[in-house]
């Protein structure tokens, strides 16, 4: 039975070439695989830009009025706009009377930007800029200010603290290794050219072992501001798009 489970097993496509079959599939009128595609698109809609979500709902939107499920396309349509106030529909896709309803909704959007809860559920995501950049450059001036940027106060303090303890270390080695080995040149006596040689040599690898740490504790600081995403605040849940009906009310899963 290996070989053949092997057979069954396909490569995932990667976003932008799933959202290219999206496109084929509807332009093939090909409307039920076109929607199946994109369900399955924004089932991992964290792997996709606002940009292809915004494709991803207008396609799911189209393939909705050409079934006639007028609120479903909607709920698409909102959900667009709600990533591209901006966005405009292609003559060549959608008829006049499909761009009219697109403008209905952009202007009940504008005038009325709350949503009221709706039996059907509402699409909404909330776009967060990167705050990466910024923070990275912050740290590479001064070691966790990028993290404290981020909303990580403790981390990024630890940081600082940590950098500014070995930067003081250091220079204080430093400076104990220049005057014992400036009484290591100055002694004439074999023995305490010796011991002062010792000496000297003590602080020298102290102040390097502490020049390692502060090196180190500066690249992780940028590494870490450059590459973690922003944390999300413990009060402030993350809400999935797909929010579905339950009785009156809503029915809705959250992500810590």
């Amino acid at each position: 039975m290996l070989p053949s489970s092997f057979g069954y097993a396909q490569p995932i496509p990667r976003p932008a070439q799933l959202l290219q079959a999206v496109w084929q599939a509807y332009q093939a009128l090909d409307y039920d695989r076109a929607d199946s595609l994109a369900q399955r698109a924004l089932a991992n809609y964290r792997q996709f830009t606002p940009d292809q979500l915004v494709e991803l709902h207008t396609v799911l939107a189209l393939v909705a009025i050409s079934r006639n499920e007028t609120t479903e396309a909607r709920r698409h349509f909102e959900a667009a706009l709600s990533l591209n106030p901006g966005l405009q529909l292609d003559p060549v896709l959608a008829s006049p009377k499909v761009r009219a309803f697109f403008e209905e909704i952009r202007q009940e959007m504008h005038a009325a930007p709350s949503v009221a809860a709706s039996p059907e559920g509402v699409i909404r995501y909330v776009v967060q800029p990167d705050l990466r950049p910024a923070a990275a450059l912050r740290s590479l001036l001064v070691p966790g200010w990028g993290q404290r940027y981020k909303g990580q106060r403790l981390k990024g303090w630890l940081l600082t603290g940590s950098w500014g303890l070995l930067l003081g270390s250091s220079l204080t080695a430093h400076l104990q290794y220049e005057r014992a080995h400036n009484r290591y040149r100055r002694a004439t006596n074999p023995d305490d050219i010796e011991k002062r040689y010792q000496t000297a040599n003590r602080w020298f690898k102290i102040r390097n072992g502490l020049l390692m740490g502060l090196g180190a504790v500066w690249a992780y600081s940028y590494l870490d501001a450059l590459l973690y995403p922003v944390p999300t605040a413990p009060d402030a849940p993350v809400v999935r798009p797909h929010v579905s009906a339950a009785g009156a009310g809503l029915k809705m899963r959250w992500h810590f």
